[in-house]
């Protein structure tokens, strides 16, 4: 017998927003992709809710009518309490909207939780993609044959519980939900492909000044040229941070090869005021508008692309502080050395960059936002 056990990134808050009571969906809410969406609009992190939906297609193929009661299969007991609980609602048991209700009530309210493992909420809050938030559920919630013991991600390979199935259905019902697909093949951890609601919330704790290090939960760091910015590559995954209390404000599609870059504006502490930006190789966790504080996960790695690049803004000139008129792409700045020279005091420990750069026979860029020592 193999037990395959997948270890879960350390805890801290996704900023998932809270709903209580929660609402019923629409009654047409019958898909993967509606699903997600769905638990997502309760305040499940869109990993968590495709990781529910990944074990309720394996278990049920989302027929609430399926033998051995409903979407999630729950029998006996508990599907007496469940019904119960979803007719006091003003909802028909044996419909999605019904039991999706339920669900969505035992993740975020508690109900019925002498059914399932009490850290259920905590430990899909954690989980960094829906293939391990498929693992928690099913061992959280499930107990099929073959799953781990309650508040793990172990099971036991090639058993009834098939959880390499759940994970990959739950891969799929992310991307349906996103309108996209993206896959989570090569080994390579799937990403959220949709956003949460930006809340109040620190997952890092503020250091000098009241920031802090954005890559501070990014794992696998590889640092590469500072030019307009900072850039480096990481395990696809990995959560990039807000260093500072900001807004997000703005989307920029198609900032380098195609790849988007997040344009923030500094809320607090001695960069009030300023814009910085993460780009390229991410994917936002946040949608536009959302304000964030130190700490908080704004964006994660992703799977392709050419690595990123984090620096400040010109928010009038609508691009980086340091491409000004002379820029080339790799030429070293001004901009790009400041940034860098900041992370270094939030113990980033960016690198020099020598050997990255291009020197530039000028001075390129400007020092429109030296960092106080933080």
């Amino acid at each position: 017998m193999v037990i395959v056990a997948v270890v879960l990134f350390g805890a801290g808050d996704n900023c998932a927003s809270t709903s209580s009571p929660v609402s019923a969906p629409s009654a047409e809410t019958a898909t993967a992709g509606q699903m997600v969406s769905y638990f997502e609009s309760q305040g499940i992190p869109p990993t968590a809710a495709a990781g529910i939906v990944g074990n309720l297609q394996q278990e049920s193929g989302l027929n609430p009518t399926s033998a051995g009661y409903g979407l999630a299969q729950w029998g006996g007991g508990w599907w007496t309490s469940a019904a119960a609980w979803i007719t006091s609602h003003g909802q028909e048991p044996s419909t999605a909207a019904g039991q999706l209700l339920y669900i969505a009530a035992n993740v975020e309210d508690g109900i019925d939780e002498r059914y399932f493992y009490p850290g259920l909420k905590d430990q899909l809050d954690a989980a960094s993609s829906p293939q391990q938030a498929a693992l928690v559920w099913m061992d959280d919630y499930e107990q099929c044959s073959g799953a781990g013991p309650r508040g793990t991600t172990m099971f036991v390979d090639g058993s009834l519980c098939d959880a390499e199935n759940r994970e990959n259905y739950a891969i799929e019902a992310l991307a349906a939900a996103a309108g996209a697909g993206r896959a989570g093949t090569g080994g390579a951890v799937a990403v959220p492909v949709s956003f949460v609601t930006g809340t109040a919330c620190a997952a890092v704790a503020a250091g000098p000044g009241g920031y802090a290090n954005p890559f501070a939960q990014a794992t696998g760091i590889s640092w590469e040229r500072t030019d307009q910015g900072v850039d480096a590559a990481m395990n696809v995954g990995s959560p990039l941070l807000a260093f500072a209390p900001s807004r997000y404000v703005q989307q920029v599609p198609d900032f380098y090869a195609g790849e988007p870059a997040m344009i923030f504006k500094v809320l607090a502490g001695p960069e009030a005021g300023d814009y910085w930006y993460w780009s390229e190789q991410i994917t936002p966790t946040i949608s536009v508008g959302a304000t964030v504080q130190t700490g908080q996960q704004v964006a994660v790695y992703a799977p392709s692309g050419t690595a990123i690049e984090i620096g400040w803004w010109a928010i009038d000139a609508g691009r980086p502080l340091g491409g000004v008129e002379g820029y080339s792409e790799g030429y070293s700045t001004l901009s790009g050395a400041d940034f860098r020279d900041m992370l270094q005091q939030l113990g980033a420990n960016p690198g020099s960059g020598a050997g990255f750069s291009i020197p530039h026979p000028l001075t390129i860029g400007n020092q429109d936002y030296p960092p106080p020592p933080y």
